[in-house]
């Protein structure tokens, strides 16, 4: 049977590295590609076909969450391996809402990686070992029902950007981004910006950077 095909998408290059030296040690697993943003993971995935990405969480720009729905929509979808540093319910329930098929801990690796990959490869669903799963089956009943365009304002009013900024960066009006602006302090019940950013952070519908204090987000 030919190797497995993975892609590897993770901002530093230096956990890909780790990564594919680990998979190499097994056989049934072959490293086809690497990216360092989401954006270059679409490419690379449209190109290569993987059957499995394993996929950091946490990126600059285009974030893990955004590039595992954008993977799902590919007319060849890979399956999705999440590796994070985030092991709240609430950003794995939403991890798995969007589409992942298994959810993995960086500092849950080596023998564990491959049994995360096994069980997605099989069609079955995993979630490490040390997360509980039952709080993330409570989170999971009460997923997001933000639309695509409402998910891109949403993260990037998160990361600071103005409305103005925020029209330009997608190409719309700044009419039209105030009105999603609107619609999702609405959804979220928030009357403020900083609410908004704090109740999606809760719900795990954004990634914010962790403070020093709480280990950088990775």
């Amino acid at each position: 049977m030919a190797p497995h095909r993975i892609l590897l998408v993770d901002d530093h290059a230096l956990v890909r590295r780790g990564l594919a030296a680990l998979l190499h040690t097994d056989g049934r697993f072959r490293v086809v590609a690497e990216a360092g943003s989401g954006e270059a993971a679409i490419v690379s995935a449209m190109q290569e076909k993987p059957d499995v990405v394993i996929l950091d969480m946490s990126m600059p720009r285009m974030d893990g969450l955004e590039t595992l729905r954008r993977l799902r929509t590919l007319p060849i979808r890979p399956r999705v391996l999440i590796l994070s540093m985030y092991d709240e319910a609430h950003f794995v329930a939403q991890a798995m809402n969007d589409g992942a098929d298994g959810y993995l801990l960086k500092d849950a690796m080596d023998d564990e990686l491959f049994h995360a990959l096994e069980a997605v490869m099989r069609g079955q669903r995993y979630v490490a070992s040390t997360i509980d799963r039952s709080q993330v089956h409570a989170a999971a009943t009460n997923p997001s029902q933000l639309t695509t365009r409402e998910r891109e304002v949403l993260q990037l009013i998160a990361t600071g950007h103005t409305t103005q900024e925020v029209a330009e960066q997608l190409n719309i009006s700044p009419h039209t981004a105030t009105r999603h602006r609107a619609n999702l302090m609405q959804k979220l019940g928030v009357h403020n910006q900083v609410e908004l950013i704090r109740v999606a952070s809760q719900r795990g519908l954004i990634l914010l950077p962790r403070t020093a204090s709480g280990g950088g987000a990775t």
